[in-house]
């Protein structure tokens, strides 16, 4: 039988191990993914003044918790000058479980049913039976397009289960602003799952060209990101903007 001193030792390098195996998987980096959508009419913002705004992201995203109306109003407005375009934490009248929070890297095919691999779990259907029920009405003509796809467990509205046949239609493939303020990178996304395999430790979950584009699991932000609805009327395309 191992000593106690020999059994403490064991624990601390096992825990030592796991700490080391935790720094290269967010040590992983990718090859950053040059600006495809310009920023139009930007305000002219002071560095130190961006700065702020990137500190208030940071501190939101990190947090995981809800921001009093008023101070999240007055960031809005301070990223959409920056932006030079609106976005919001809400859109007529809706809004996600969460703004701000941590993404896990969803698999493509998770969120990205119409896209048929062969899957030998199915027998003849080359396809998952659990895919998600939005984004049945999506077709990707170009199989190289870059696919930047968000996940939210919209399941945890309140009244989601009055209510979930108009939510499924309102949010199916809403486009959504994703900002990663930790290295000043935002990404235009597409809704397109309201489910996540892990809602209790992730509020939001992300394909692996948006997962890439948006750095969003560098050391620096650890998955930690910020959404913002963009309107309709800003007709933005998805494609990664540099801030």
């Amino acid at each position: 039988m191992p000593s106690p001193s020999a059994s403490k030792t064991f624990s601390l390098q096992l825990l030592e191990e796991i700490y080391q195996k935790k720094q290269q998987e967010f040590a992983l980096k990718f090859d950053k993914v040059a600006p495809t959508t310009p920023i139009r009419d930007p305000r002219p913002t002071p560095e130190p003044e961006r700065d702020e705004i990137f500190a208030k992201l940071e501190a939101a995203a990190a947090s995981l918790s809800i921001m009093p109306e008023k101070e999240l109003l007055y960031l809005e407005q301070q990223v959409s000058d920056l932006l030079g375009f609106e976005i919001s934490s809400s859109l007529d009248g809706q809004r996600l479980t969460h703004s701000f929070g941590k993404m896990q890297a969803l698999d493509e095919f998770t969120l990205q049913p119409t896209q048929f691999e062969t899957v030998a779990s199915v027998r003849g259907a080359a396809i998952k039976r659990g895919r998600p029920s939005l984004g049945w009405d999506k077709q990707f003509l170009d199989k190289n397009e870059k696919q930047y796809l968000l996940a939210n467990h919209l399941v945890l509205l309140e009244d989601w289960h009055q209510k979930y046949a108009h939510y499924k239609n309102w949010y199916k493939w809403r486009k959504l602003l994703l900002i990663n303020p930790f290295n000043r990178i935002a990404v235009v996304v597409e809704l397109a799952s309201y489910t996540l395999p892990n809602p209790m430790q992730f509020q939001f979950g992300g394909s692996p060209d948006l997962i890439r584009a948006s750095q969003a699991w560098s050391p620096e932000a650890q998955g930690l990101v910020c959404v913002f609805f963009i309107p309709d009327a800003v007709n933005s395309k998805p494609g990664v903007l540099k801030l």
